[in-house]
This record gives C-alpha cells, sequence and structure tokens, in this order.
C-alpha cells in the first residue's frame, strides 16, 4: 500500500472515534440538562400545585361543612312543595359527589407528582452510568484502532518481503516452465521421428504378395496386410500357398450385381463373400509374372478346378482389360474365350455383343459375345439349378448349371524379394 495512502486511512479512523465519541458525551450531558430543567419545573410547579390544592382542599372542606350545617338546620316550610323539596336535595348531593371527585383527582395528581419526582435522580444516575460506558468503549476502540493499525504495518512490511520473495519464486517457476515446454516438444520431435522410422521399417517388412509371406515363413490361411497398403486374404494351403484370392462366392449373402467404381474398389468381407477390385487386381499383377488358379464345387459335393499359367489384368484406362493364357486342370478352358476382353458392368459396357450381356447374365465380368464363364452371376441356392444368369462355368458340365462354391485367386510366378 502507497505510504501517503495508508497515513491517511490512520487519521480517518482516528477521526471517526474521536468524533464518536465527542458526539457521544454533548449528546449525554444536553440529555442531563434537560432531566435537570425538568426535575426544576416540576418542584417548582409541584410547590405552587402544592399550595393551589391545599387551597383548594381548605375551600372544599369549607363548602363541605356549610352544605352539612345547611342540610341539617333546613325545615321543609308548608309553602314549599315537595316536588321543589326534591330538586333541591338532588342538587346538593350532585353538588357533593362533584367536590368529592375534585378532591379525590387533586389527591391523586399530587401523589404522582411526587412520584415521578422521586424517579427522576434515578434516570439522572443511569444516564451518568450510561455516559460512563460510552466513554470507557471509545477509549478500548481507539485503542484496538491503534492496535490494528499497528499490526497493519506490520504485516504491510511483512507483505513486501513476501511478495518479493514470491515474484522470484514466480520467474524460476516461469523459466522451469518453459524448460519443461521445450523439453516436451524436442520429446514429441523425437516420438514422430521414432514414429515415421517405425512405419518405414514396418513398411519394410511388409510382403509384397502371399508369395512373399511364404518365403518368410507364414504359412498360415488368412488376412494380411502389404507393403502396397491394403489387405488380401492369402491362401497358404492349396498347391503350395502364395495365393492372393480376389473373388469368393459361398452362400449368396453378398450381391454381386453392382456398379463400375464398387468392382474398382472392391466391396464384401475378405472371410466371407467379396470382390477384392479390379484396381488393387492392376496393382498387384502390373509387376512380373503370375499365374491364376479358379476353383469351382457343385451342390453334389463335385469340384474342380482352371489354372493358367499367364494372369494380368490392365489399368483403368484399358478398363481393366483381362489377359490369360496356359491352362491346366479339371474344369476345362472356359476362360480363354474371355481373353483379351474389358471388364463391363450395368453402368459401364464393354462387351462386343450387339446384346447387353450384363443385364441378360445379370453380372460383371470380361464378357465377349457374351460368355463361356459367369462367375459373378446371380447366385441360386437350389442344387441342379440350370440358369445362364447364376454362377456358371459352361465348359464344366456343357450347361449353364448353377454353382455352389467359386474361389478365384492368383500368385507371382518369379520371387521378387520382400
Amino acid at each position: 500500500m502507497n505510504m501517503h495512502l495508508f497515513g491517511i486511512v490512520k487519521v480517518f479512523l482516528f477521526s471517526v472515534h474521536v468524533i464518536h465519541l465527542t458526539s457521544s458525551t454533548k449528546k449525554f450531558d444536553r440529555l442531563k440538562s434537560i432531566v435537570k430543567h425538568l426535575e426544576n419545573r416540576l418542584n417548582t410547579e409541584g410547590e405552587l400545585r402544592d399550595e393551589d390544592i391545599a387551597e383548594i382542599t381548605i375551600r372544599l372542606d369549607g363548602i363541605d361543612k356549610m352544605l352539612n350545617a345547611t342540610i341539617g338546620k333546613r325545615q321543609p316550610s308548608p309553602l314549599v312543595t315537595t316536588k321543589a323539596s326534591k330538586i333541591d336535595s338532588e342538587t346538593v348531593d350532585t353538588l357533593e359527589e362533584d367536590f368529592t371527585r375534585l378532591r379525590v383527582a387533586f389527591t391523586e395528581e399530587k401523589s404522582e407528582a411526587v412520584r415521578f419526582r422521586r424517579e427522576i435522580p434515578k434516570i439522572e444516575k443511569n444516564l451518568i452510568s450510561l455516559n460512563e460506558d460510552v466513554e470507557s468503549y471509545c477509549k478500548v476502540a481507539v485503542n484496538k484502532t491503534d492496535q490494528l493499525l499497528t499490526n497493519f504495518e506490520t504485516v504491510k512490511h511483512v507483505s513486501e518481503d513476501n511478495l518479493i520473495t514470491f515474484e522470484n519464486d514466480r520467474k524460476m517457476l516461469q523459466s522451469m516452465a518453459e524448460q519443461v515446454q521445450q523439453n516436451t516438444k524436442q520429446i514429441k520431435n523425437i516420438e514422430t521421428l521414432i514414429t515415421n522410422l517405425y512405419s518405414k521399417m514396418e513398411y519394410l517388412f511388409y510382403p509384397t504378395s502371399c508369395r512373399s509371406l511364404t518365403a518368410m515363413g507364414n504359412a498360415g490361411n488368412g488376412v494380411n496386410k502389404l507393403r502396397q497398403g491394403f489387405e488380401v486374404y492369402c491362401d497358404q494351403t492349396t498347391d503350395g500357398g502364395g495365393w492372393i484370392v480376389f473373388q469368393r462366392r459361398l452362400n449368396g449373402k453378398t450381391d454381386f450385381y453392382r456398379t463400375w467404381a464398387e468392382y474398382k474398389n472392391g466391396f464384401g468381407d475378405l472371410n466371407g463373400e467379396f470382390w477384392l477390385g479390379n484396381e488393387h487386381l492392376s496393382l498387384l499383377t502390373s509387376d512380373g509374372d503370375h499365374e491364376l488358379r479358379i476353383e469351382i464345387e457343385d451342390f453334389e459335393g463335385n469340384s474342380a478346378y482352371a489354372k493358367y499359367s499367364k494372369f494380368k489384368i490392365y489399368p483403368e484406362e484399358d478398363n481393366y482389360k483381362l489377359e490369360v493364357s496356359g491352362y491346366s486342370g479339371t474344369a476345362r478352358d472356359a476362360l480363354r474365350y474371355h481373353n483379351g476382353m474389358m471388364f463391363s458392368t450395368y453402368d459401364r459396357d464393354h462387351d462386343t455383343s450387339f446384346l447387353n450381356c450384363v443385364e441378360i447374365y445379370h453380372g460383371a465380368w470380361w464378357y465377349k459375345d457374351c460368355l463361356n464363364a459367369n462367375l459373378n452371376g446371380r447366385y441360386y441356392n437350389q442344387p441342379g439349378k440350370i440358369d445362364s444368369t447364376g454362377i456358371t462355368w459352361y465348359l464344366w458340365k456343357n450347361k449353364y448349371y448353377s454353382l455352389k462354391k467359386v474361389e478365384m485367386k492368383f500368385r507371382q510366378l518369379v520371387k521378387l524379394g520382400y
């Protein structure tokens, strides 16, 4: 606190108590004067009233005596009627009652005045005692104020010292906080570097294909993430393993009558029915040589396969054209008819027929004019169902038998490293 301001506060507090003490003393002195004046008036007026009361009392006694004497001597006159006598008697009685009432009233007033005069000294004594109590209180209050101001002065100096210490501590803590913040930034930078390094190391150890996983000792079937950034289902048990499954039909729970964009990006569940995606197929078969394997099964438990030593899917600019050759297997070569054809969906037709093969056969495929195979056709969960819109491999049974299961997969022929 500013010293000048502190001095003003101290003077103000002291002035308040002095003014309070002086004002209280003056008030009690004025009350004492009023009481004294009242007492004097009562004494003076009381003496006069006592004289008046005494005189009135004497006069009343005289009147009383005269009335009694008059009433006792008065004889009824024969000339006065009984009615007039009765009136005189009532008048005398009324006068006697009035005088008696006056006497009692004057006597009571005198007694009240005497009692009041006796109470005045008590009131004055109480006023004096109260005045002394107030003066004592004011002295104590002034002493308390002085003590408070002294304590305040002491606390002020201590607080000033504490403020200096606190400011030093604050500066030190601020410096420490800045250092911690700087260290935190450095730690975050290191964490970022480590994360990036780990990602790069992890990327290096991701396989480029399911064949790579086989070389790394991973012999289990299941979903794995490739270095290319997406997941695939690896078949590591069929024909030596290393197969990337890109199509599977099991139960008809997934609808395969879909748009160009859906076949481009893929759909379904890798552990159930799905299409991996034409864009992924184009990317994975763009480098090196790959072979294709197709496995089919009917509702009677019979199965067959078709294997091709050459398999490639061209990029979207070529409408995901199919290149396939080098057949071997038990299902007969129904796919040779589709070699060199572009992919078609119901919203993007690339077949060579004057008909719309996608709509007629309710599928999406490398249609020509129109098909020998329709593995993305409608799923008929009906044993023995013959329908060209179904999942068919025409050369296996020489008819459009709707299959129960289909799985299409490919793998690298040349080990490219991992």
